[in-house]
């Protein structure tokens, strides 16, 4: 059995004894061990510890020798049935918290042996101080929960995928997208599921190669099919996780759901051809100019009035097209109304084009607003009309 320091048995060693001996053998070896140690018998009572267990516990070694194991276990262990379990085991590895001499706790990865010594029963018990490791785990926990978290509540699909196409992981919004359970699809190769159509498909494995070298993956509409096998429009993206030293871990395939934003660039095209047909067909001069009062859009008849192109107006203003004091008459009107909020409708007015001849319009003129309701230019419509008797 391992004795107190001043026990005769290892005195021997201190006097010189034999490398071999014994006792000083495995005196060298309990005190080497990388973690606290101690030597006990079946109910607790410490027969041995080592430096490692002074300085985990922050008990001086004599104090040590006057405690009992379970002193520095938390009270609501149950010390019989651990015992009981060790002892139908032959040991046991588990975790708990010690408390130190100061009354604080510390985490700890403890490994009980039990055998026998001079035919009586002793426990070995191992003891590490797993503080760092539980600081690991923490951080690691709270990251994974900010993960999820985002994975989640994304209102993009996404699959995470391994080298082969095998899904690992699916969010919420994916399985809400395809009417799919999870069980329908972890493990399963997304290539092989059916819910790619031959386009989806290859754009996701010209995706995965240009990953592959290097290249960036830029986004492309296309479609996939659901559960009933509907098409849905969508747009796909891709990228690697990489592992710390860089090396490609999986593969994200991002899905986002484009039926809404595909439904408002139709009707977007439609306006635009409406606005277009409007523009070409009505007989009235209709222009939109930005803040600093520069065209931005006109239609065929206000071009004619100057013999041009209405590409040729954009970005220019009235005076590049009319002479300085109806130039100026109509700047200062249209800051005026930009600056207000006010407008003008059917108007009368005389202009005079580049021949000097007088012509007689019915001017229409509104603010242009963007959604916060700032002032970003203004539309006119001038509408020519007869003759109207000026006043004496």
């Amino acid at each position: 059995m391992l004795q107190e320091p001043n026990d005769e048995s290892f005195k021997v060693r201190e006097e010189g004894s034999k490398p071999n001996s014994s006792a000083g053998r495995y005196k060298t070896l309990f005190e080497q061990i990388n973690a606290a140690a101690f030597l006990t018998t079946l109910d607790g009572k410490i027969l041995e510890a080592n430096i490692k267990s002074c300085e985990l516990l922050k008990y001086d070694w004599d104090e040590l020798m006057d405690l009992n194991l379970r002193d520095f276990f938390p009270y609501t262990t149950d010390w019989p049935q651990l015992v009981e379990e060790i002892s139908s085991k032959g040991g046991l590895n588990f975790e708990t918290e010690n408390i130190r001499k100061d009354g604080s706790y510390v985490p700890v990865e403890i490994s009980i042996s039990l055998f026998k010594m001079e035919e009586n029963p002793v426990m070995l018990a191992l003891i590490r101080d797993v503080t760092e490791r539980k600081k690991i785990e923490k951080r690691l926990r709270e990251s994974e929960q900010k993960y999820r978290g985002l994975f989640e509540c994304t209102t993009d699909g996404v699959i995470v995928l391994d080298a082969r196409g095998e899904i690992l992981d699916v969010n919420k919004k994916t399985l809400e997208l395809l009417g799919l359970e999870e069980k329908d699809v972890i493990d399963n190769n997304l290539l092989s599921m059916g819910i790619l159509t031959s386009e989806s498909l290859s754009i996701v494995t010209k995706q995965f190669e240009q990953l592959l070298s290097d290249r960036i993956v830029r986004t492309i509409k296309t479609k996939m099919k659901n559960k009933n096998g509907n098409f849905l429009n969508v747009e796909l993206s891709s990228f690697f996780l990489l592992r710390k030293d860089n090396e490609i871990d999986n593969f994200v395939l991002i899905i986002r759901d484009a039926s809404d934003k595909m439904q408002v660039e139709k009707k977007l095209v439609e306006e635009k051809e409406m606005l277009h047909d409007l523009m070409g067909n009505v007989p009235g001069q209709i222009y939109f100019k930005d803040r600093d009062n520069r065209f931005v859009m006109v239609n065929k008849a206000k071009a004619e009035q100057f013999c041009i192109m209405p590409r040729d107006m954009v970005g220019k203003t009235d005076f590049d097209f009319l002479p300085e004091d109806q130039a100026r008459d109509i700047f200062n009107e249209d800051e005026e109304l930009m600056k207000t909020g006010d407008s003008i409708k059917n108007k009368i007015k005389k202009l005079a084009n580049d021949d000097g001849i007088d012509q007689w319009f019915c001017i229409t003129k509104v603010p242009r607003f963007d959604a916060e309701g700032n002032v970003i230019g203004i539309m006119g419509v001038f509408q020519e009309t007869v003759e109207v008797d000026e006043p004496e």
